[in-house]
């Protein structure tokens, strides 16, 4: 069975995220992408080997031999092109945050649900070797009971005209860029939380939406993570997990392309690394031929949604 996909936008994420991943798939073909630009779709399109290149996702959608859509547009763009694609009976696989709010969010899920469609989240990490390691660790109750987590992971992006930073087609700067990574892993590892502390602040550029974010999240009164997301930090990419028996260290296990070390009781574990958006991908189309469910579904995206609002909450 062959699946054709289009991706919806045409930042880093669709070129050094997807299209890699993709052109190592067999019977996956990428035939469309969407830009606001009319010139810069089409220079996409023909740098990619793309076939189609369009600029209004109505004449994208209308294509039947069309399957799937991956979204990987700003956050603002995400309800409305989910919300369309959904009537147009296509599956879908969404970038990170799932969307703005959490109404949205449940906008978007009425849609998904009455379609009938395969809606998988875009939460990469989970298919980081390391991450994935830790997870399997973490389920085989080998290391003791777990009580206290934290994860650090930055990013220098310095840009306060960014699409992130402006609060227009995103209420997330940090939260978004690094924060729903963390945010993620650690329900993916320990279920949901249900007490949070935070504080949030943008000391640098005075950005309307957040440059520095932590926060402590409190699973049952069981575990404790730590978590700190920042867009104006020089790069860091870590996390820690403590038990009674054990600990954990990972190094660069985030990300695109990543050098993954892990490291438990001081010893390092020999892992394999791979692309974690080939992971993605695969789980998403295999999700599409078998009738189930990926991964990450839309229950994750409005549960980390829901943490993510409520940590700027304070933010006037």
């Amino acid at each position: 069975m062959t699946l054709n996909v289009a991706l919806l936008g045409t930042g880093r994420i669709a070129e050094y995220g997807y299209i890699p991943a993709i052109s190592k798939i067999d019977d996956v073909n990428i035939i469309s992408v969407l830009s606001r630009s009319d010139i810069k779709g089409s220079e996409f399109a023909i740098k990619h080997s793309i076939p189609s290149a369009y600029v209004e996702i109505d004449d994208l959608l209308a294509d039947n031999h069309l399957d799937a859509v991956i979204v990987c547009t700003p956050d603002s763009l995400h309800e409305e092109q989910v919300i369309k694609s959904c009537r147009a009976k296509k599956h879908i696989l969404c970038e990170k945050p799932m969307s703005t709010s959490v109404k949205s969010c449940e906008n978007m899920i009425a849609e998904i649900e009455k379609a009938g469609i395969i809606f998988g989240m875009a939460h990469n990490n989970r298919f980081n070797a390391g991450l994935r390691y830790i997870k399997d660790v973490l389920d085989s109750n080998s290391i003791g009971q777990v009580y206290y987590a934290r994860s650090i992971l930055t990013t220098l992006q310095n840009d306060p005209s960014g699409w992130r930073a402006l609060g227009k087609e995103s209420k997330f700067w940090a939260m978004s860029a690094t924060g729903a990574h963390m945010i993620d892993i650690f329900r993916w590892y320990f279920g949901e939380p249900t007490k949070m502390k935070k504080v949030s602040l943008s000391p640098k550029f005075k950005s309307i939406n957040d440059e520095i974010t932590t926060l402590s999240l409190n699973f049952n009164d069981r575990v404790i993570c730590d978590i700190t997301a920042s867009a104006i930090l020089p790069p860091v990419n870590r996390i820690e997990i403590y038990s009674t028996e054990n600990t954990i260290i990972g190094e660069n296990v985030f990300g695109i392309k990543t050098n993954e070390r892990i490291y438990q009781n001081n010893e390092k574990v020999m892992i394999e690394p791979i692309s974690s958006f080939f992971g993605e991908v695969v789980d998403f189309t295999n999700a599409i031929i078998k009738g189930i469910q990926p991964r990450s579904t839309y229950k994750d995206g409005i549960e980390n949604i829901r943490i993510m609002t409520n940590a700027l909450s304070d933010r006037s």
